[in-house]
């Protein structure tokens, strides 16, 4: 049987621990952004993820620049409307392999789809393109990752919790 850890595209030679409180502020490009996200640079294990299965933990994977996907982090009011409008517009782009996993909040949505072997400026291209396509049909409550414009710290996402069955 496949579980979450397994369907989820996980860097395994570090993770993001999250905390209760603001831990470091990061400068970038002229930003300051803070994070209760604390990088661990040791392995993340199947043990750590069946404690943040567990809801012991809070654990983050890192979606790399060059990762050969993109992710459509929903948090709205709606995630299953914003589902079937996304696939619906994934199906007329010809993209078929998706995957979709819910997160610790209700409202979380995370969209996982596979790019192939296109390059970081043709996914972020696609990404900008199906976001406008889903802005003509919704209120815009989604970020795309990976993105650039972003500190590699905040390149990350909670390991989801289930396979969501929209």
């Amino acid at each position: 049987m496949q579980t979450v850890s397994t369907l989820f595209p996980l860097v395994r030679d570090h993770y993001y621990l999250k905390h209760p409180k603001i831990i470091e502020e990061i400068n970038f490009e002229g930003h300051i952004y803070l994070s209760k996200y604390e990088r661990v640079d040791a392995y993340l294990s199947d043990e750590l993820i069946a404690k943040h299965q567990d809801h012991k933990i809070i654990l983050a994977t890192s979606i790399p620049l060059d990762a050969p996907f993109l992710v459509f982090d929903y948090n709205g009011d709606n995630r299953e409307l914003f589902y079937h409008k996304m696939i619906k517009i994934l199906r007329q782009e010809g993209i078929e392999d998706v995957m979709a996993f819910e997160s610790k909040t209700p409202s979380h949505l995370h969209i996982y789809l596979h790019c192939g072997a296109i390059s970081a400026p043709q996914r972020e291209e696609l990404g900008k393109i199906i976001s406008h396509k889903l802005e003509e049909k919704l209120q815009k409550q989604w970020r795309i990752f990976p993105n650039a414009g972003l500190p590699e710290a905040y390149n990350i996402l909670n390991i989801p919790y289930t396979i969501f069955k929209g």
